[in-house]
This record gives structure tokens, sequence and C-alpha cells, in this order.
């Protein structure tokens, strides 16, 4: 008699990219004081009033016609441990739609009024309180955004979460020094990973037939390039970092190190009216849930995204962040 091989039970990876906002060195200060309470309070303030409010907050997707749209938050309570948390429960859509249809009964074409979106855009908030005399408290947000299975862009989720957090609840993600981060590579010695994009954008009809010219409104031409490395040497990669020869042909450069759970995100950018390179440097510790095929119907029930969560913010807090 053949042995029946018992079918692999099918799993999903949940990302879970951690931010922190920026660190308050004052007592008081606009979370509005410096217990759990008072912080968690000051979120819900932010959220209740905007949920009231008709102009709703939005903003065109970079190098898009299409607009995103924060609808409304929802405010879940709960309890990490001992600390009092937020879980926001984010309905936010895409407008200003030219291109795209849905199928029910029969396919419908999007029109430039209608909304594609989902009710279903997770961020936990813990409140980080650091010190012992109150009198010198320091403390910030540990930002978790929850990037189910069922997200087709984990860079759409994140924005939607940035867009809460700056717009609404006004807080900063923090942006750290680059010196920090050279410093930090530095001392590892080896970079294990090392990703580089570049970006440029070219207004020239050089390229179009003078037959054509009087016709033509715009000519644009679009160039990305893309390269990566591995363990790559400290010295290698401050090198890299501080090379400026791609400004001759790129506006942008994005560098993405990994190293391990942590990622440093450093951004390049000209800025064509200030004429100027701004520079923007992430810090972002990444963790990953392994969910099984049986646990997909409670992707979007409070327990169970808390109970996913909680380990992450733990292991976060045990190590140097």
């Amino acid at each position: 008699m053949k042995k029946t091989e018992k079918s692999k039970e099918k799993s999903y990876a949940i990302k879970v990219p951690v931010y922190t906002s920026e660190l308050i060195e004052k007592p008081q200060d606009i979370f509005g004081g410096v217990t759990y309470k008072d912080m968690i309070d000051y979120v819900k303030g932010k959220i209740n009033q905007y949920n009231e409010q008709s102009q709703k907050i939005s903003r065109n997707k970079r190098n898009k016609v299409q607009k995103k749209e924060i609808d409304n938050v929802e405010l879940i309570e709960c309890n990490i441990g001992e600390v009092p948390s937020l879980l926001l429960k984010v309905s936010a859509y895409n407008t200003n739609l030219h291109d795209g249809y849905v199928e029910i009964e029969e396919k419908i074409t999007l029109k430039l009024s209608n909304k594609l979106g989902s009710d279903n855009n997770f961020v936990l908030l813990y409140p980080n309180i650091i010190g012992i005399n109150s009198a010198n408290y320091k403390h910030q947000w540990l930002i978790l955004i929850y990037e189910d299975p069922n997200k087709e862009s984990t860079v759409d989720l994140i924005q939607t979460a940035k867009l809460v957090l700056t717009n609404i609840l006004d807080i900063k993600i923090a942006n750290i020094k680059l010196p920090t981060v050279l410093e930090y590579i530095k001392k590892i010695g080896t970079v294990p990973e090392l990703n580089m994009k570049f970006y440029s954008i070219i207004y020239d009809d050089n390229e179009v037939d003078v037959k054509y010219r009087s016709y033509l409104v715009k000519s644009k031409l679009k160039r990305q390039k893309e390269d990566n490395f591995k363990n790559m040497p400290s010295e290698d990669t401050e090198e890299i970092i501080n090379d400026k020869t791609y400004e001759n042909d790129y506006q942008k450069r994005e560098i993405k190190i990994t190293i391990g759970k942590k990622e440093y995100i450093i951004t390049n950018e000209l800025q064509e009216t200030q004429e100027k390179v701004n520079q923007l440097v992430e810090e972002i510790f990444n963790s990953t849930i392994g969910i099984s095929e049986t646990e997909i119907d409670s992707l979007y029930e409070k327990e169970f995204i808390i109970s996913k969560l909680t380990p992450i913010i733990t292991n976060y807090l045990s190590s140097d962040g």
C-alpha cells in the first residue's frame, strides 16, 4: 500500500518595518506630557479631530496623476505588556484614476472621481519613554507598519502611514545623521548588502524629428540605473556614499544598506527650485512574521495583529534598536 504524502500547509510572510519618531528631550512638548496617558491622549485627540472634519488629507503620488487620500482612522486601544498603545486602522484610497477597471457582474471602467482603496491599513504606535528622572525624560514613538499579504505594494502602505503620521498627527519620523551611519559601518567592518538606485528626468526635444517638432507639447526621458553589491569593506562603502560624480547624470540617488534586520536608506535628491541637493537618512528595523494559510482569515482581527506585533517590539527594545 502506497503512503500518501501529507500536503504541506502554505505559509506567508508579513513584513513589519519599524520606524522611530524624533526623540523629544523636553519634559513638556507637542505630545502634551511624558506619561503614557499623555502621549496616547495626544494621538486620540488628533485622530478624533481629523475624523470630524470634512476636508481630508491627500497627496499626489510621486510622478503620478493618482492621488492618495486618508478617509478615516479608527483608534484601537491595546496594551503591549503593561504599556498602553494604539493600533490605527486606516481607511485610505486612490483617486484621480485615469485608467483601470473593476469587474463585478460586468466590467466597469474607473472614472476620475472613483475611489479605489482599503479599510485595512494597520499602524501600531507604541509610546517609548526613556530615563529615570521625570524631569529629564526623553520620549518617542515606535511605529510598526503591518504589511499583510493582501497588499500589493509595501511602498504604498508606508506612504499611507507616513501621510497619517506627518499630516494628521504631526509626528516626524526620525532622521539620523550620516556620520552616525558611517561610524556604525566602520565599526562592523564589512557591509553585507548595498543597493544603489539612480534616477533622472531629462526634458529634451532633440530626439524628436524636426518635421514633428511644431506639434510637440512635451518630451521627457526617464532614466533609471541600479547597482547591487555584497560584502563591501567599510572604507569602500564610505567612499561610494561620499561619491558625488553621479550628479552629472542623475538628479536622485538612493542607497540602501542592509545589515541584519537594520536598514539604512540614504537619499540624495536635487531640488530644482533650490538648486541644491537635499539629503535624507533613515534607519529602519525590518522584521518578518510567518503566518500559516489557516491564519489568513484572522489577518485583520485586533487580537491576532497584537499577538504578532508584540514580539517585534520586545525584540526591538531588547536590542540596540
